[in-house]
């Protein structure tokens, strides 16, 4: 039996063509913007919350809130706030570019959504995409796609925000 009711299922791939038809529509080369692969999917989120997460008081992994739920020791920096639901939408999520130490940068980064998909590329086109779409996805997160996470942006759906957590 699957762990989604036929209408979180639907609206998980809704969130996802969304996506994939952005893709399509501002002609972004799958090398630089893709599904991350399906295999590595519960890794990368299971390495995720269990690096970012107080997992002792919120054992079940889950990809919505998280903001409520980050360790104490995490440095919290860099908050921008939307104002307006949706109304800068492109140019709030432009900003993400600013929240990412600039000594601290990869080739290549991980997007998360609260609806379990896990894509891979370069960040000018994560920040396009997330651009193009509609504004479904509730949180998201983006992690540098290396080794080690040192760092994650976070956005709220809920608090029309977002901010970087480091690692101390």
């Amino acid at each position: 039996m699957s762990k989604y009711s036929d209408e979180e299922r639907r609206f998980r791939y809704e969130v996802r063509n969304e996506a994939e038809q952005s893709v399509k529509d501002l002609n972004i080369d799958r090398a630089t913007f893709h599904e991350a692969p399906k295999n590595e999917w519960e890794r990368v989120i299971k390495r995720f919350y269990y690096t970012f997460i107080d997992y002792e008081k919120q054992p079940k992994i889950h990809l919505h809130y998280l903001w409520l739920h980050f360790r104490e020791n995490l440095i919290y920096t860099g908050h921008i706030q939307n104002g307006v639901h949706a109304a800068n939408w492109v140019e709030f999520v432009g900003k993400i570019d600013e929240l990412i130490p600039q000594d601290n940068r990869p080739s290549e980064y991980y997007y998360i959504n609260d609806c379990g998909w896990v894509y891979e590329g370069k960040l000018p086109e994560i920040i396009r995409v997330l651009g193009d779409c509609s504004g479904m996805v509730e949180d998201f997160y983006i992690l540098p796609k290396r080794p080690r996470f040192d760092w994650v942006v976070c956005y709220c759906g809920d608090g029309d925000g977002m901010g970087i957590y480091l690692r101390g």
